[in-house]
Order: structure tokens, then sequence, then C-alpha cells
């Protein structure tokens, strides 16, 4: 008797250690989503997002998880496209190829609609620029989530090896050569040749009406480069390539081309205010060849010209991922698009949130960042904001075919209006874009 009574014991015990353990494994159970994205390794976006999932993942540890799987951005369009066709899209994807996100996504509703959850929290709805918000709407439905800052493109100069006699934002295109003299800008011809298109598209913003051109290509694509505006900015674009391109620019890709700006091989880069932390001292070890990174001064192009777009698509959830996926997604925008995490984006990528009411704190740490104040501060009331080539063109165009034909224009084998040529023939081969 005594022996069944322990054995009886005994099989309790077990049961409620066994019962115990299921419940704790499946209340502490995470809830892990993986999302291929480019900023990782050595893109520059990489330096603000990748700790911002870590702080994502420790804040919601054991309750959720964001994996990072690395793509080469030039591949994330077309990634996303070839997971889409195999019905395995990721539970966040930031943007994408914005003609596919018009002619399949959005028709096909492929996106989970972000209106009832931005209902539900009005705070984060109303963080959303106006004309973001308009461009976001269809049919009701609201397609993505696209960051509430806006981040004026302008360029970036070593100061120890350079000194403007006035703002280059005040200078004519041809004071701007004079002030270059002998030294060299970090172009590029990989990827989707970034530095130098942006480059290409403030040149196209000194032509006559060329601002107005430039916004109005922004909705509907541009596909048709053979007019004045491309033809003339190429020809002035060829003019700075053929005189100003750093050695490595054929075929440099942009960690290339940071590296050049980095190892004194070029005075200039244009870049965004994401490369601010690039120059902290924090960062010297992508300096050689005694750069320091307290020389480099911001400004933005010459003809007081700066680069942004307020149309665009940001992070989306696919429609047919599973409820706990959505669970997640949902969780880690709301993190992302927080005061906090706003503001530190801003802290150290730079940009303005027309729309959020920003704390004292942010206003006194941006202003012990003397770059990033300067950068962002050169942009002013009478500045010319238009938007890149990257949102005026159809993605394939910029990532696939665009550089490829730079070195062509370098070398002189091909005229600008052969190169706008070439182009319009490439934009019109293509099949979805």
């Amino acid at each position: 008797m005594k022996k069944l009574t322990l054995i009886m014991v005994i099989l309790m015990l077990v049961v409620i250690a066994f019962t115990s353990c299921s419940q704790s494994g499946g209340d502490s159970k995470e809830i892990v989503i993986t999302i291929p994205h480019y900023k990782a390794g050595e893109n520059v976006g990489a330096k603000f997002f990748l700790p911002q999932v870590e702080r994502f993942n420790e804040k919601y540890k054991g309750k959720y998880k964001v994996v990072i799987e690395e793509l080469v951005q030039a591949n994330y369009s077309e990634k996303m496209k070839l997971l889409a066709q195999q019905n395995k899209l990721p539970p966040l994807i930031e943007g994408g190829d914005t003609d596919w996100l018009t002619s399949v996504v959005i028709p096909n509703e492929l996106f989970m609609d972000l209106k009832p959850w931005l209902d539900e929290n009005p705070e984060y709805k109303e963080r959303y620029i106006p004309e973001n918000l308009e461009y976001n709407t269809h049919n009701g439905k609201i397609v993505t989530y696209p960051y509430p800052v806006i981040r004026p493109i302008g360029l970036y100069y070593n100061s120890s090896m350079l000194t403007p006699e006035k703002p280059i934002g005040e200078m004519t295109w041809e004071e701007f050569e004079a002030f270059l003299g002998e030294e060299k800008i970090a172009f590029m011809t990989g990827e989707n040749a970034w530095t130098t298109a942006l480059f290409h598209a403030a040149l196209m913003a000194s032509e006559p009406g060329g601002p107005e051109y430039m916004r109005s290509c922004v909705l509907k694509k541009e596909r048709n480069y053979n007019n004045e505006y491309w033809v003339n900015s190429t020809a002035k674009l060829q003019k700075l390539l053929q005189k100003y391109a750093s050695s490595n620019t054929v075929g440099a890709v942009y960690a290339d081309a940071a590296n050049n700006f980095m190892s004194k091989g070029s005075a200039v880069i244009a870049n965004g205010s994401w490369m601010v932390g690039d120059f902290a001292p924090d960062s010297s070890d992508k300096w050689s060849n005694g750069f320091d990174g307290a020389d480099v001064r911001g400004a933005v192009f010459p003809g007081n010209v700066a680069l942004a777009n307020t149309y665009g698509y940001g992070w989306w959830i696919p429609k047919n991922i599973s409820d706990k996926e959505k669970e997640a997604a949902l969780a880690f925008l709301e993190f992302i698009m927080s005061p906090e995490e706003l503001e530190a984006y801003m802290l150290q990528e730079g940009g303005t949130a027309p729309r959020l009411e920003v704390s004292e704190d942010f206003l006194k740490e941006r202003a012990k960042n003397k770059l990033l104040d300067e950068y962002v501060g050169a942009v002013n009331s009478e500045t010319i904001i238009v938007p890149t080539l990257n949102d005026m063109c159809p993605q394939s165009i910029m990532d696939n075919e665009y550089g490829k034909l730079l070195p062509k224009l370098i070398d002189g084998s091909m005229t600008p209006e052969e190169f706008c040529a070439e182009l319009t023939k490439k934009a019109s081969e293509t099949a979805l874009d």
C-alpha cells in the first residue's frame, strides 16, 4: 500500500511538473519574424537600423524578435518580386519597386490595410505627412507606412582640401567648378550609381523649368529621356565626370565611393544626412590617409538645390501572412514610429518630422552635433527641393541600366544624346516598370 501511494505521488509530481513546463514554454514562446533587408552589413543605413532592431528585440524579449537577413540594396526590389511570385513575402517590406507596387501589389491587394490600425492609434496617423497619406491611400485603404521624416539631400566636402569663399548653395555651377580646382568628386558607376545620380538630379534642377518637370515625373515615372532636361543635364554631368571624377569611379559601388572620400581621394561626395555618423570619432576605423571627420562640412548643391521626395511608399505588411506575424510586424512598426525612435533617427541620420512635436532634449542633442546641425540647417526657405532620379524613373532603370551607361559618358564613346536615347530604349523594353 505504501509503495502504491509513493508511486501515485511520484506520478502526480511528474504530471504537475510536465504541465507547468508546457504552460511556461507556451506563454514565453517568442514570435520570431525574419526581414530580408539591405540595411545590413556595410550598407550605410545599417548604422542606425541594426541597433534599432536590437533595441526592439531587447524591449520585447520573450515576446517578439526580429531577425535581419542581409540583401544587397540593388537586389532588394527584385527579391521582393520573386518572393511575391512564390507567395513567400516576408512579414515586413520597406517600399520596393514603385511600379511593381502600383501595378501588382495594390491592384491585387497583396498588402494588409493599415487604416484600421491607424484609426485605433490616431497619434501615429497624425505624424504622417499629408501628401504621403494621400499618396498611400487607395480605395480608402492605407497601403504603407513611410517614415514621417523627410531628409533633403545635399553634399559633403573636406574643409582641409577645399575652403569656399561663400556657401556652396550660393554658388553657380561655374563657380563650383572653379572652387573644386584640381580636387575630385566621389562618383560611382556601380550598383545604382547613387552619388553620381544625385549630382545629375541637382544639375537637372538648374535647367529652366527643371524643378517643375522633375516633380511631374514622380507620380508617373518618366520613360522618355529624349528631352532638353535630360540631354542638357547629362552634358553637364559628362563634363563633371570627365574632369572631376575620382580615380576609382568606373565600377565603384557605394562603399568604394565612401572609402575614397574618407581616404582623401576626393574632396566632395553627395549623400544624405545618414552619412553624418561616418564622420564621428567612433567611426574612425573607416578613415585613412590622414582623413579626419572633424574636417567635413555639409552643404546644399550649387543654386541652393536639395533633393527630397514627399511622395513615396514605406513599410508595408503582406496580407497573407499569419496573425502572429502581423502582430509582431505591427509591434515593430509601432516601435520605430514612436517619438523616441523618430528623434533617435533624426539625431543620427538627420531630417525633419514636420508633424512631430520634438522634445527639448532632442533639440539640445542635435545642437551638439555640429555637422548634422550644419547639414540640416543648410536648407532654408529659398531652397529648391526636387526629387532624385530614383524618384522620377522606373526603379529597374536606375538599379540596372543607368550606371552601366555612365562609363561610356566618361570615356566619350557615347554622347549625352546617345546616352538618353539608349536609356529611353531600355525603359521601353521593361515589361513591368
